[in-house]
């Protein structure tokens, strides 16, 4: 499956006393490619989440910590979005070291789709749906190389 990737830099500031990247970190590194997956199909999320006041609350995290990643280690974090039900997106991620291809984390993230007032549960926009259905195109190209890999 291919996946929607951004290259990252692991910062000092992401690591732990051991000199690896600490656990929590990873999630974030989750987040940054969502944020750039969107960015790149053409919408920033925080625009989409204010146009259609709606949010997308994590109700499942998962993830697999394979190899450490250090401090000044170039890293490719990568990114599957399904719509799994109206009122949910299912995210597959991986994070490989980005010189040798070694899978160093991966995981999966559920997200809720809920009226920002109210915090009820609602479908996703159809705007939403509509842009990650690029999403294939997109990870197809990057990987012939036709899309450079963003940079956080």
């Amino acid at each position: 499956m291919p996946f929607f990737q951004i290259r990252k830099k692991v910062h000092w500031s992401d690591t732990d006393a051991a000199g690896v990247t600490w656990f929590p970190n990873f999630l974030r590194m989750f987040e940054d490619a969502e944020e750039e997956l969107f960015a790149s199909l053409g919408q920033a999320r925080q625009v989409l989440l204010g146009r259609f006041g709606f949010a997308m609350p994590r109700v499942e995290v998962t993830a697999r910590f394979r190899a450490p990643a250090r401090a000044g280690q170039l890293v490719r974090i990568g990114i599957d979005t399904v719509v799994e039900n109206p009122r949910r997106l299912r995210h597959q991620f991986e994070i490989r070291d980005d010189a040798t291809d070694m899978l160093l984390a991966e995981g999966v993230v559920r997200a809720a789709c809920v009226t920002l007032q109210t915090f009820t549960a609602r479908d996703l926009p159809h705007d939403v749906v509509q842009i990650l259905s690029g999403l294939p195109d997109l990870a197809e190209r990057q990987g012939r190389g036709e899309v450079e890999l963003p940079w956080t």
